[in-house]
């Protein structure tokens, strides 16, 4: 995470380019662990890669999301079951609800904690040291017993999972904090990409590591469709048709946008704000994205 002793958030001369550390950059993670089980219907569709936010005591995580189908664009929003996967928590008792039904997760002490009201339940255990997962079912009614049916089908899972998009230059002290891949297939996949520059609160009376807050974020998202604005000024970007639209509304004036036409029917998106974040940042951001889009054998699976 972010703190008073990483160098990617200092304010130190930096070199014109910020390698972000490892740590807070989560292009790849580990798979961890996987469902082999899951309602009818059911494949994983979606991947959250995040580096964690620098004071939860969580540390990295990877969540694997099972839906029915996916709607264009932001894949969020419909019945889903995900699997929160961190294997690098300090102290895992500390990362669990145990206010739920205390519940036997193949050996391991589990909560099984389900809202009689809304259709969403949720189980957490550790299955080892420095592992904390969460099994979690959103708009979705489903019974306890497939619930815990799903969990107690999670095995330990070999391997890497990683972002098809790379941010390979940043402004100075921005680094990328996580990335969601999704898709219903292969070859029909999108990827939201995102990054932040973090600041020390000077006023907060938190401890150095609690006292950081967001100056600006930004995303960059690769997918067939774009959610920014028509039309705009044009121009080049790496060769590539490029606009930077712009929205008059309260919410949206703050953000710049800049959307490149890739070809073959694909489009990426950057939209940013804060932290002195100019027109020129994204433009170079996106002359050196590197897109990849191997690995993706598990959408829809």
């Amino acid at each position: 995470g972010a703190g008073g002793d990483d160098p990617a958030v200092t304010t130190q001369p930096a070199a014109p380019v910020t390698a972000p550390s490892a740590r807070a950059e989560p292009v790849e993670l580990a798979l961890g662990y996987r469902a082999t089980w899951a309602p009818p219907g059911f494949s994983e569709r979606i991947r959250q890669l995040s580096a964690g936010e620098p004071d939860d005591g969580f540390g990295p995580s990877l969540m694997r999301v099972w839906t029915k189908s996916l709607k264009q664009g932001d894949p969020w929003g419909g019945p889903e079951l995900s699997l929160y996967v961190r294997t690098e928590v300090p102290d895992p008792a500390k990362a669990m609800d145990t206010s739920g039904q205390k519940v036997d997760v193949n050996g391991a002490v589990g909560f099984y904690t389900g809202a009689p009201d809304a259709p969403k339940s949720y189980v957490t255990w550790a299955p080892g040291e420095h592992t904390a997962l969460i099994l979690a079912a959103g708009n979705l009614d489903i019974s306890r017993s497939d619930l815990l049916r799903m969990a107690r089908s999670v095995r330990a899972d070999t391997g890497v999972t990683a972002s098809p998009v790379r941010l390979n230059w940043l402004p100075p002290g921005w680094i990328t904090s996580g990335a969601t891949v999704s898709g219903q297939s292969p070859d029909r996949w999108r990827t939201d990409v995102y990054a932040v520059r973090r600041a020390l609160d000077p006023s907060s009376k938190l401890d150095k590591e609690r006292a950081v807050r967001e100056q600006g974020d930004l995303s960059v998202v690769v997918d067939d469709v774009t959610d920014a604005p028509a039309g705009g000024e044009t121009f080049t970007v790496g060769g590539r048709p490029a606009r930077h639209p712009v929205r008059a509304d309260e919410a949206g004036k703050s953000l710049i946008y800049l959307v490149v036409d890739l070809g073959g029917g694909r489009l990426m998106t950057l939209a940013g704000h804060g932290a002195g974040l100019t027109l020129d940042d994204l433009r170079r951001v996106a002359e050196q994205v590197e897109i990849t889009p191997s690995g993706l054998g598990w959408l829809g699976r």
